[in-house]
């Protein structure tokens, strides 16, 4: 647990921030339980109880951990086949192994998994959710019930029945996006979704709108403790980790956004374990999974939050507003909800970082392209372990990058000049080699390929840079004990110049040291000009001695 000591010049300015937190976490967690097909309630148990904690123990000193609506689309897919008492068991189920996968990750220091990430993947695959958010609030938003297998052949659906939609419940659901819009760019900024509600609940009671769809009943007082059906872990299990990765892949954004206020940067690995544990709490009383949010740690920084005590304050005031409003929550319209979502869902779309992707190259393009793709035709936990897999075919197809061989001719004055390698060696010459690139997998095949040919050269003395380079691989070791023979065939030697003690290692444990010879591994040199100079001068000493034997 971190340390809570209240600062009384600054406590009031983590009170308001708090406050102005809950305001905007309130409707926003009723829409993003709505979104996962479950009574809006859930999305606030979870703030009164996980939010806090999380607060407590997690890295970052700012960070919200809050609804996230990519973790509800999920949550979604996996509570749907449930219902009443047992869906209830169900949100407890999924969130504590929500919450004991982050933890697990965060204890493993796992932290450093979420840089393999790529950003045309997430692109992909947020633009996607931003997608199926809006189109899946069309049947809330008009009032008509659409039909279709996908969220594309609804859209279909609704507008082959226009006539059936509630324009009452249109009208109001556009009302509420324009009154966020307006009020987003005045001083009401924070409690502008709040005022977009009240305002459609009001409207709703007084004309009356009987088609108007409402929230309906709400549970009074704060939820009591429940233990997990462990019975539902099968089936909960892949969603949860789904979940899980989509949670924690956020929250990095925020780890890295916003530094502590000593200036040094939260730990990814705290920050999973205080998500874990806040979502560990939130299960056992009935709330869905959180994750750390960007918006809503912008949004509590950017109310004057000084310390973690805003974010527990933010979890004390949605308490509060659910003990004294639970009423009120009940005659909420759901065609607002759906469109606090719908246009979120816009907000969620970044253009400019999708032109970003697109004008990359035509890899991060069609990468982007299949993950949005798959995101919107594929169940959304199916989409994220399709981008997951994405990402390793990605980072092996990287590492396997062709690579390129550079030559090094020494200009004098301890300069080299580079050029292309040449295609064969020269007899009782000195050839310095310089590969760019990674030499694992096919990368290291690819050294054999383009390096000089050995032919009929004799007394070819060449030496291969590996400055920087801390591991090989078993099939780069491979391919420098063959090229090392063929050079030795024809009475010249191997050189392999800036060897780090790592590497150097590697070639002892395999054997590859006695094929290319323990006097001709060199290690790295705090001076690289005047190492390679020296590694030269021997190179081309031993050159002259085995000319003139010869």
């Amino acid at each position: 647990m971190k340390n809570l000591k209240i600062n009384r010049k600054t406590i009031s300015k983590d009170i308001i921030a708090g406050l102005t937190a809950a305001i905007a976490a309130i409707p926003d967690g009723m829409a993003t339980a709505s979104l996962a097909g479950v009574s809006p309630i859930y999305g606030l148990y979870n703030l009164m109880a996980g939010t806090p904690i999380a607060a407590l123990f997690t890295s970052s000193v700012y960070m919200a951990v809050i609804n996230a609506s990519a973790m509800a689309l999920v949550a979604f897919d996996a509570l749907a086949p449930y219902s009443g008492e047992e869906q209830v068991k169900a949100i407890v189920t999924l969130t504590l192994l929500v919450g004991l996968f982050m933890l697990a990750m965060g204890l493993l220091k796992l932290g450093w998994l979420t840089r393999f990430i790529s950003n045309s993947v997430m692109r992909g695959f947020l633009t996607g959710i931003a997608i199926v958010i809006i189109l899946g609030q069309l049947s809330d938003l008009t009032g008509y019930a659409v039909q279709g297998n996908y969220y594309l052949t609804e859209v279909i659906d609704l507008l082959r029945n226009l006539d059936q939609v509630d324009l009452a419940t249109l009208a109001i659901g556009i009302l509420t996006i324009l009154i966020i819009i307006v009020l987003d760019r005045t001083r009401l900024k924070s409690l502008s979704m709040l005022i977009a509600l009240i305002f459609g609940a009001l409207l709703v009671k007084l004309i009356p709108l009987e088609s108007v769809t409402l929230v309906g009943d709400i549970p009074e007082g704060l939820p009591l403790p429940m233990l997990p059906d462990l019975s539902l872990v099968p089936e909960l299990l892949l969603s949860a980790i789904a979940i899980g990765i989509i949670g924690l892949v956020q929250a990095a954004g925020v780890s890295q956004g916003y530094p502590n206020p000593n200036g040094d940067l939260p730990d990814p690995d705290g920050d999973f374990r205080g998500q874990g544990l806040g979502n560990t709490v939130a299960s056992f009383f009935q709330g869905l999974p959180l994750g750390g949010s960007v918006s809503g740690t912008a949004l509590v920084v950017g109310a004057g939050a000084q310390s973690r005590w805003s974010n527990i304050f933010t979890g004390i005031f949605v308490a509060i507003g659910v003990l004294l409003f639970s009423s009120q929550i009940e005659n909420l319209p759901l065609t607002c909800l759906a469109g606090i979502l719908i246009l979120a869902g816009f907000q969620a779309i970044k253009p400019v970082e999708i032109r970003k992707v697109w004008n990359t190259n035509s890899l991060s393009a069609a990468i982007f392209l299949l993950t949005l793709v798959a995101t919107l035709f594929l169940p959304v936990q199916t989409a994220i372990f399709l981008g997951v897999v994405i990402q390793i075919f990605l980072f092996i197809f990287q590492s396997s990058e062709r690579m390129t061989i550079m030559e090094l001719v020494p200009m004098g004055e301890g300069d080299f000049e580079e050029r292309p390698a040449p295609a064969e060696l020269a007899s009782n010459r000195v050839t310095m080699l310089l590969p760019y690139g990674s030499l694992f997998f096919a990368a290291a095949i690819d050294f054999e390929e383009e390096a000089p040919k050995v032919r009929e050269a004799k007394h070819a003395a060449v030496i291969v840079i590996l400055r920087g380079r801390h591991n090989l691989g078993s099939t780069a070791i491979a391919v420098f004990e063959r090229y090392a023979r063929a050079i030795q065939e024809n009475g010249g030697k191997l050189f392999l110049a800036e060897v780090s003690d790592s590497v150097r290692a590697q070639l002892e444990k395999t054997g590859a040291i006695d094929v290319i010879g323990a006097d001709n591994i060199i290690p790295t040199g705090d001076l690289m000009f005047a190492s390679l100079q020296q590694v030269y001068e021997h190179a081309q000493t031993w050159t002259n001695s085995a000319e003139e034997s010869d």
